[in-house]
């Protein structure tokens, strides 16, 4: 369900992690130098932009007819500037709008997937007895489909985004899960962690405190990765029309289009869908890119 560092760039972060280079200085240098990242950076900060502007501000009301008098869906002109949809509602107003529906649950589903992954990784491979249970959990979640499962249960259940952000975290908590937990496994033989065992610092603070510390490039990178593969799994619910209840997202302005044969007709609605499914594609590369170029920083380090 959602894209993963490869093996070798693991071993490439990994590295970098015991290195004593710190994080941050290391994250300044990457968005400094690496174009990939401040491209995926610069498309992320206008998305998030756009939500926050839409909160406050939207041209039309998305759900109101607004062009009553011509032919709809109309083309895009000064006055509507992606056009309208069948029935003379503001395509512009829409895509505003969708931004908060698709990054809530974006950025949700990633948050509670680096929570439950976060905790039960670096417990399995800081304390041996919680290590086989966990991870014989984290492999059956793995073997689960993870998007027909999701259609299943909400085809029977109402959602809304915030169960669906916590229904995609439980199915994708498990490879940042064991991901981490190799990472502790290499790091908990280590001078620093010794000390602190001898010096009696309290096992919750040396795995949530000096663990996370130097795990922190590992879990954002994949942090990243689950946003992006979020926003594809939501936008995928909501086309086949099973996704949350909500107004509008870019899932659903997508599926209403092809309802209405928007591609299909002579002439056809291109502009109603193209907005949505192209912001889906750019934002997801966006994150792909930032997520890449730390990958490609923590593996030369």
């Amino acid at each position: 369900m959602t894209a993963t560092p490869s093996t070798t760039t693991r071993r490439g972060i990994l590295h970098g992690i015991r290195s004593g280079n710190g994080f941050a200085s290391i994250l300044l240098r990457t968005v400094l130098k690496r174009r990939d990242v401040k491209v995926g950076l610069g498309i992320l900060i206008f998305f998030v932009a756009l939500d926050i502007v839409s909160v406050f501000y939207l041209p039309y009301n998305p759900r109101a007819p607004v062009s009553l008098g011509g032919v709809n869906p109309a083309p895009p002109s000064a006055k509507f500037w992606f056009g309208t949809t069948d029935i003379g509602q503001d395509v512009f107003s829409q895509w505003m709008y969708g931004t908060q529906a698709t990054l809530l649950v974006g950025f949700l589903a990633a948050l509670l997937t680096a929570v439950l992954g976060i905790t039960t990784g670096i417990v399995a491979g800081y304390i041996n007895t919680w290590d086989e249970p966990l991870m014989r959990a984290a492999d059956v979640i793995l073997t689960l489909p993870a998007l027909p499962l999701l259609i299943v249960v909400a085809s029977f259940y109402k959602t809304t985004d915030y169960t669906v952000a916590l229904l995609i975290a439980f199915l994708a908590w498990a490879g940042m899960s064991r991901t981490l937990r190799s990472a502790v496994l290499s790091l908990k033989h280590q001078a620093f962690v010794e000390v602190a065992e001898l010096s009696n610092v309290p096992r919750w603070k040396i795995m949530f405190v000096d663990m996370f510390k130097h795990t922190l490039p590992l879990i954002l990178t994949y942090s990243l990765f689950a946003v992006g593969g979020a926003i594809l799994t939501v936008a995928s619910l909501d086309f086949i029309g099973v996704g949350p209840v909500t107004d509008y997202s870019w899932g659903s302005m997508i599926s209403l289009a092809n309802d209405a044969s928007a591609l299909l007709d002579h002439p056809s609605a291109w502009w109603w869908p193209i907005p949505p499914g192209l912001s889906i594609a750019i934002l997801v590369t966006g994150l792909a890119l930032i997520a890449y170029g730390l990958e490609a920083a923590f593996k030369n380090m």
